[in-house]
């Protein structure tokens, strides 16, 4: 891996305090883009020896997670365009890895769930995610990656403009232990 050139703002940044090439707000956003964007490509290359794209593994993790999932619950947490989420699917289908029925009550939802196969590789692939996270976060401390994550929410909140949607997105489908009745 190459060598970090030292951080620094260019002599044309616009930070008040002069630490960043952009103001902190617009900074923070870039930088979350580019973070995200390079977590994304490390995964699609790190995920082909187990026969997976990015859009096939955020399904299978999706699913995963909701262990039954209709399409729209899967676009919602998934942010992958429609179209490209159907493909994905259709090969994980066509794969055997995961399940696609509909329900006798309601012939319009489509539910789909993982297969053993889909289990399978699931595991296989979320343990080169995981190794990758920890390798990626080891010197960063916990505490400040809580305080990172607070920020998101936070963020996160302020920016679906729906309370239903941001409280959706942030439990990642599930229903809080303290909101169980």
């Amino acid at each position: 891996m190459k060598k970090a050139r030292a951080l620094g703002p260019p002599p044309n940044s616009v930070d008040p305090d002069g630490e960043f090439p952009l103001g902190p707000p617009e900074y923070f956003f870039y930088l979350l883009f580019q973070a995200a964007r390079q977590r994304d490509l490390f995964f699609d290359r790190e995920l082909a020896p187990v026969g997976l794209n990015l859009a096939q593994w955020r399904s299978l993790a999706i699913i995963r997670r909701l262990e039954s999932c209709t399409m729209t619950a899967l676009a919602r947490y998934s942010t992958v365009d429609r179209t490209t989420l159907t493909r994905a699917v259709d090969q994980l289908v066509s794969r055997g890895l995961i399940d696609r029925s509909v329900p006798d009550r309601d012939r319009r939802q489509v539910n789909l769930s993982l297969t053993e196969p889909g289990k399978t590789i699931y595991s296989q692939a979320v343990n080169i995610l995981k190794e990758h996270n920890q390798e990626v976060l080891a010197e960063v401390d916990p505490k400040r990656l809580r305080e990172a994550t607070r920020a998101l929410q936070a963020v996160l909140l302020k920016l679906t403009g729906d309370d239903d949607l941001a409280v959706d997105l942030l439990n990642f489908g599930t229903v809080p232990a303290a909101s169980r009745g």
